[in-house]
């Protein structure tokens, strides 16, 4: 009995210490996408943690960002990103229909890319070939768009 009294004594006792965190294990990620072949239209941009949904559903995205497009050389950072293993991919929507164009064969018809440069000429960019390990306080992704 006095062993289970000194017990819920020092969960008690515990419960005022200050709380004790972790450092943080978030960083950036800049991605410089470019060079697009003109200012239309915006960026649909979105990072992936697991193979689930990627690349076609960003509802799957841990974050996604739609991105004006400005200047044929793109800057985007996604900020205070956990530590972790990640796959991006974009589409230039050059006519803001928010779907990526293609001609009657599939052929997509505006910019796209994604992370590694991983784009495959018949099939859509595959997480294992996208993916890479964010485990510092900033990466840089260098992307080139794929008409």
């Amino acid at each position: 009995m006095k062993r289970l009294v000194l017990v819920f004594t020092l969960i008690f006792c515990a419960s005022f210490l200050p709380e004790i965190k972790a450092q943080d294990q978030n960083g950036n990620i800049t991605v410089l996408i470019g060079p697009l072949r003109n200012s239309k239209g915006h960026l649909l941009i979105s990072l992936f943690n697991s193979a689930d949904k990627f690349p076609d559903d960003a509802s799957g995205a841990v974050k996604s960002k739609k991105v004006k497009v400005d200047k044929t050389n793109q800057k985007i950072i996604f900020d205070n990103v956990p530590f972790g293993e990640y796959a991006i991919v974009f589409l230039h929507d050059e006519n803001d229909s928010g779907d990526m164009d293609t001609n009657m064969m599939g052929i997509p018809q505006e910019g796209y890319g994604a992370s590694n440069n991983a784009v495959n000429t018949f099939s859509a960019p595959k997480y294992k070939e996208a993916k890479f390990r964010l485990s510092s306080a900033n990466t840089t992704q260098s992307l080139k768009v794929y008409y």
